[in-house]
């Protein structure tokens, strides 16, 4: 009698336990899975529909420079301690809307900042863009610096986007719908959009070596863009569970 008391008291105690624990109410619930959502689209290498067949060299580049979230991009450099070495930054990237992929890329800069400064001597720069910011490289085993794991390299000059301009409108648009924090960046830095000039196309995205795209078919290519747009409903849908 006194062992089957104690296993009721247990089982008792058990069921409130569960019954009552914070992670188990329906308001943690959805906290837990909105804050994975925002864990898996903010700090992870996110997913979007898989890449064109590594053979559709076009289709590859736009579908790599419109899939990415930032670029590293060198120039040459003006500090006095490496004038005229090669110096690379990182900065933030968009080529348009979610839904309307231009293939050009734009940035938002500050004069203040290393890239900026550099250009405002030297205008040559050559961005790159790598597959391995989605989670597609990682999800087939491929090393950052594995061919298939597509890397492509733009080279031309950059130049500032003149504000007022339609282009300026649809580019600044496009850089704060992909990057939020933008509309908070600090006032005072004099902020301007730029965008690149091609001159050159070369990417690697198979065994073989690089291929070189003609500029003029890459700006033609028809691309809407839309796993960006798919990638972007599914984090809101995910947020709003």
């Amino acid at each position: 009698m006194k062992w089957e008391l104690s296993y009721i008291v247990l089982v008792l105690v058990l069921y409130v336990e569960c019954k009552w624990r914070p992670e188990y109410s329906e308001d943690h619930k959805r906290w837990h899975r909105r804050e994975s959502a925002n864990d898996v689209s903010t700090r992870r290498p996110y997913h979007v529909a898989d890449p064109p067949d590594h053979t559709k060299l076009i289709p590859m580049a736009r579908y790599v420079l419109h899939n990415t979230n930032w670029a590293s991009i060198a120039t040459i450099s003006v500090l006095p301690a490496i004038e005229g070495f090669p110096f690379s930054n990182v900065k933030s990237i968009v080529d348009g809307s979610l839904a309307n992929s231009t293939g050009i890329p734009y940035f938002y800069m500050s004069p203040l900042d290393f890239t900026a400064k550099d250009l405002t001597k030297n205008s040559r720069a050559t961005v790159l863009v790598s597959l391995e910011e989605t989670n597609y490289c990682e999800q087939k085993g491929m090393d950052p610096e594995d061919p298939r794991c597509t890397r492509l390299m733009l080279s031309g000059k950059m130049k500032k986007v003149k504000e007022g301009t339609p282009e300026y409108t649809f580019a600044k648009a496009a850089l704060f719908e992909r990057h939020p924090a933008m509309a908070n960046f600090p006032p005072d830095h004099n902020w301007f959009v730029a965008k690149l000039k091609i001159a050159q196309i070369a990417m690697i995205d198979w065994f073989g070596g690089a291929k070189y795209i003609p500029v003029k078919d890459y700006l033609a290519y028809n691309y809407t863009g839309l796993e960006m747009l798919q990638h972007a409903k599914n984090t809101h849908n995910s947020d709003v569970t």
